[in-house]
């Protein structure tokens, strides 16, 4: 049995399917691509459906679809000053008096000064986005 779980917009750009890709959608809710599947198009903020079909959360976005689950108890914050990418013990305080720290090594430049931070547990080990990179992190405070 199809059911039409959400229609509507993303809530930001459009960049495609990658790994573990989050999509947040206009109602506030945040879905994780669930299995890899790589396939690149950008639109700004495209109308989207969410479906549960045979057993499966389906996201079709653009004539393409992925399996999608939800996640919960997102973190959407600032890094307190400057982000200098990942290097193997990065430690980063965030605008709501959190501390996250890297916890797996990863080397990766990419500066920013306040960047917009998600934070979301994906598959029990914490993720912390910034700027178009990721890394896997542990909060500290």
């Amino acid at each position: 049995m199809e059911k039409i779980v959400y229609k509507g917009k993303l809530a930001n750009a459009f960049y495609g399917f990658d790994e573990d890709a989050v999509f947040k959608m206009t109602n506030g809710t945040y879905w994780i691509q669930k299995k890899y599947k790589y396939w690149y198009r950008y639109s700004y903020r495209p109308d989207v459906e969410i479906v549960y079909e045979n057993g499966k959360y389906m996201l079709y976005v653009l004539g393409n679809s992925i399996e999608v689950k939800q996640i919960f108890d997102v973190i959407e914050s600032v890094i307190d000053g400057e982000f200098n990418g990942w290097d193997g013990e990065s430690s980063y305080k965030l605008d709501n008096g959190q501390v996250w720290k890297q916890c797996q090594y990863k080397y990766e430049y990419c500066y920013a000064y306040r960047p917009e931070v998600l934070i979301y547990d994906a598959n029990g080990s914490y993720v912390m986005e910034v700027d178009g990179t990721k890394a896997y992190v542990k909060r500290e405070k």
